[in-house]
């Protein structure tokens, strides 16, 4: 696409790079300069040094919410990725291959709607009054675990970092179909003749 014009080339880019610039690259220094001032916004920043850091790293609530992130964290990467490839397991030793491509957009179908819709549904899914989690529960006897899921410091984060798995597992599960559709088969008969195990 690029001719050899090296002026020309970075004339086409230079729209891209100037909204990357603008948009993401000024703020982000912008920010980062601003954490070492004391500024509320209305007067002429006042430069502080590592204060603002300091400070930062003696609250103890600043490691409550890295501990809180990192939980998430694995919501939202290891908990997806191990379940994809569970099921990617299970799916590629189905046979059927109508089956296969059925329960692969079932498992998909998350990951391509809107965040509005599924959180409004999870939102009534964790309705401590009439969600359909809790009046399970209540239903096969187990009242006491019906909670207020979103307001229970316990499980709020548990409780938002299922959806995130069960957001995000789907996309993992496509990735590892792709790969292992992609695989020779013979690997696998070379592995199976080996006497490998799964």
């Amino acid at each position: 696409m690029l001719n050899k014009s090296a002026w020309r080339n970075a004339l086409y880019l230079l729209p891209a790079v100037l909204v990357y610039a603008v948009f993401l690259l000024l703020p982000l220094l912008a920010s980062l300069g601003i954490s070492f001032t004391e500024w509320d916004g209305t007067s002429w920043p006042i430069f502080t040094g590592m204060s603002n850091y300091m400070r930062m790293f003696q609250d103890p609530v600043f490691w409550v919410a890295l501990g809180n992130n990192a939980l998430l964290m694995l919501f939202y990467t290891l908990l997806p990725i191990g379940v994809g490839l569970l099921l990617c397991s299970f799916l590629y030793d189905t046979r059927n291959a109508k089956e296969r491509s059925v329960l692969r957009i079932l498992f998909f179908l998350p990951y391509i709607m809107p965040m509005a819709v599924l959180g409004v549904v999870w939102r009534w899914l964790y309705n401590p009054a009439f969600g359909p989690i809790d009046q399970f529960l209540r239903a096969i006897g187990l009242p006491q675990l019906a909670l207020s899921w979103l307001g229970d410091f316990t499980w709020a984060l548990p409780a938002v970092g299922l959806v995130a798995t069960w957001y995000f597992f789907g996309f993992c599960l496509v990735l590892f179909m792709a790969g292992l559709q992609r695989m020779d088969p013979s690997l696998l008969e070379a592995a199976d003749l080996d006497g490998s195990s799964r």
